[in-house]
């Protein structure tokens, strides 16, 4: 009798093991990841644009969602699809430490550039300046701002981030992470070069300081806007807001390339005229860059707006009587500003 029962006590512990190594449910897994991210079925039911009686009767198993509200669902917790099918957590996105060390490294050169220059009497207030600028605003303030929004999720003060878009939030901050690598190398790479070009460059440091701060802010928006557009397939979950993100970069890639053209200008004309600052000169240009960001910016958002309605109404977009209306309008303040 006590082999038997011990027979039928190890069955029933192999019925058990067997009974926890089945697959969970569609459903489990809905309300486990749910719960666990303190979600209401009708919060969920909002995000998804659907009934809280939809949602119970896919996690009672009773229905299934369609594979488009699936990756909807995986998003709003968080995860990518195969994540979530295959009931695995998505992996905590965690700054990677390099670009604290460069911050530091950046900074040390800071330092000791002030003390070389003091010393050798080769200090430039124009380099000093554009180091700082570059190493504490532009560097360390991103480092910053991107660490923080990778630790709370809160992406509100990115540009173009918007509340009524769904997105993937492991991706995003995946992305953020990737710009701030590339950022703090390219920072302190800037740096180095002014600093060591300002103290040892001779007659050639303005030249150097100048294509320096060019190639810098160059290289800065270019590849800020590469990486928002190569991730847009992975950062937004519904396909209409990728279609019309991919759209609205035609205005995008407009803006920054007429602002370019104008600091160009603006540049070129102080160096020919010899322009200085606190000058007559020097305010009617401030003026004329006034005028020239108040059409640009103008031009830009109603671009942006066209951009989404053409794609929400029709599916396609082509820059209208609007945009080279506009374009003409920026173009002939630029010239103003160079000959005028």
């Amino acid at each position: 009798m006590c082999q038997q029962k011990e027979e039928i006590s190890g069955q029933g512990i192999a019925m058990q093991g067997a009974a926890q190594k089945e697959p969970q449910s569609l459903g489990k897994k809905m309300k486990q990841f749910r719960e666990q991210r303190g979600i209401t079925q009708s919060g969920l039911a909002e995000k998804l644009s659907v009934t809280r009686q939809a949602v119970s009767n896919w996690e009672r198993d009773k229905t299934l969602p369609d594979v488009y509200t699936l990756r909807q669902i995986a998003s709003c917790f968080g995860m990518t699809l195969d994540e979530f099918m295959e009931g695995t957590e998505q992996a905590e996105i965690v700054m990677p430490k390099a670009p604290s060390f460069l911050a530091a490294a950046t900074g040390l050169t800071i330092f000791l550039y002030f003390v070389m220059g003091s010393l050798t009497g080769r200090l430039s207030v124009g380099t000093a300046a554009a180091m700082v600028i570059i190493g504490i605003f532009c560097q360390l303030f991103l480092h910053l701002y991107f660490s923080g929004a990778v630790k709370t999720g809160n992406f509100s003060a990115l540009a173009g981030y918007s509340s009524k878009v769904e997105y993937n939030v492991g991706e995003v901050k995946k992305v953020l992470a990737q710009m701030d690598v590339h950022i703090s190398c390219t920072s302190f790479g800037t740096v180095l070069l002014l600093g060591v070009g300002g103290l040892f460059g001779a007659g050639q440091a303005e030249n150097l300081f100048g294509a320096l701060v060019l190639a810098y802010c160059g290289e800065l928006t270019a590849a800020v806007l590469l990486y928002n557009y190569r991730s847009l397939g992975r950062t937004l979950v519904k396909e209409q807001d990728q279609k019309a993100a991919k759209t609205g970069f035609v205005s995008v890639v407009w803006f920054v390339c007429a602002v370019f053209v104008f600091i160009g200008a603006l540049f070129a004309k102080i160096s020919i005229n010899g322009i200085q600052n606190n000058s007559k000169e020097s305010i009617g240009a401030l003026g004329w860059m006034f005028l020239f960001l108040m059409a640009a910016m103008a031009e830009f958002f109603y671009e942006q707006r066209r951009a989404k309605k053409c794609v929400a109404e029709t599916g396609n977009y082509r820059p209208g009587a609007s945009f080279w209306a506009g374009t003409a309008a920026v173009a002939g303040i630029t010239a103003l500003m160079f000959f005028f």
